[in-house]
């Protein structure tokens, strides 16, 4: 965007990490704000709102402080659009006037944390059932006022367009920088590895490795001794700490560079129960020719011929027979990682997605691309 436009940028940071990035994004934007939030007390602070109709992912995602900083820069400056990404940030525009808005669902979270509710025993059960109902009515308000809302997959929009009839949705995949993410060249050494990456404080990623170390792993390592299955990214809680318990099971945590681990493992899993949307982390180890095990669930967003390329299975046993299969023939596998490798270099290209986000943006505004002003939310 900033190779287009002058683009003035409020966000919220939720980890201290992630602080240290500010300058390198500061050199993109026109003018960057970036306001400190604390998980624990902002799920505190949104706990009695239980008692209203509002969905507890605002208060939770809201700022005083941020939203002083929006309505100063609406009222001293004229922007062309602004860019709502995700449904909790568009509660800092709700009075934009005549500014047109470009809305970034991503996933439709409504969605999700009904999902939640179906994999979870009461009382949890209740509160997600509650957040998906709730959430779903402030989606509904936040696409019938947007000028564009975009998803990143045919589901996700089949969704946004039931919530809001009237409202114009697009589909942009998601994309991969398949120049940063490539495949490994040094030798592969040491026991075979099968590895998940993500944020682990997310609920679906703790439920598929709980239940890929629990049910899939043991199925594995009857056939191929020694197997390990590395569990990378930040934030993992008790329920994932506690696999470290079981044999071939590495937790990494936090990384500082998720390339090096992707580079250790044959395989990569994504054996989701609860998934929307695209899995990122999916394109990324194709990126890296990787071959893929996942669910079907996780594999559902993908483009035909992406989706082709993972091997998927609903049961513990398919998904082990996968993995087995796979590591049973490195050949094979490589043969299928190359191909992950060139298909999504070809369907997944930034350049393609931000191409499309760049011509709505310019619809929306209805100014010559050279002359618009975004405001990121």
């Amino acid at each position: 965007m900033a190779e287009r436009h002058e683009v003035d940028v409020f966000t919220l940071a939720d980890d201290r990490r992630d602080l240290e990035y500010r300058d390198a994004l500061a050199a993109y934007c026109h003018q960057l704000t970036l306001v400190q939030v604390h998980p624990k007390l902002a799920r505190l602070r949104s706990l009695p709102y239980l008692l209203t109709r509002t969905p507890l992912t605002i208060p939770c995602f809201y700022s005083a402080e941020l939203q002083a900083e929006v309505r100063k820069a609406l009222s001293l400056h004229s922007y062309d659009c602004i860019f709502v990404y995700c449904s909790a940030m568009a509660q800092y525009v709700p009075a934009a006037g005549s500014i047109p808005v470009l809305t970034d669902l991503v996933d439709v979270d409504s969605d999700k944390w009904t999902q939640y509710a179906a994999h979870t025993k009461f009382p949890f059960s209740a509160v997600y059932r509650r957040e998906g109902r709730t959430l779903q009515e402030y989606e509904r308000r936040v696409c019938e006022q947007s000028a564009c809302v975009l998803v990143s997959t045919e589901r996700e929009a089949r969704l946004a367009r039931q919530i809001a009839p009237i409202a114009r949705v697009q589909v942009i995949p998601n994309g991969v920088d398949t120049e940063y993410f490539k495949p490994q060249v040094a030798p592969l050494e040491g026991p075979p590895r099968v590895i998940f990456t993500g944020d682990m404080s997310y609920f679906p990623n703790e439920e598929a490795v709980v239940f890929f170390a629990k049910q899939v792993l043991p199925l594995i390592r009857n056939q191929i001794a020694g197997i390990r299955f590395l569990i990378v990214g930040r934030n993992p809680g008790r329920r994932v700490q506690e696999l470290q318990a079981i044999e071939g099971v590495e937790i990494t945590g936090f990384v500082p560079d998720i390339r090096e681990w992707l580079g250790k493992a044959q395989v990569a899993v994504a054996p989701f129960t609860i998934a929307a949307g695209i899995q990122n982390k999916i394109l990324e180890a194709m990126a890296c020719a990787l071959p893929v095990v996942a669910t079907p669930r996780a594999a559902q967003g993908l483009l035909p011929r992406v989706a082709d390329l993972v091997h998927t299975g609903n049961s513990a046993k398919e998904l082990a027979d996968h993995v087995v299969m796979l590591l049973h023939n490195p050949q094979i596998a490589q043969r299928i990682g190359l191909d992950c490798r060139r298909i999504v270099t070809e369907d997944y290209s930034w350049a393609s997605a931000m191409g499309d986000i760049i011509q709505l943006l310019n619809q929306v505004a209805g100014r010559p691309l050279a002359s618009q002003k975004v405001q990121s939310s």
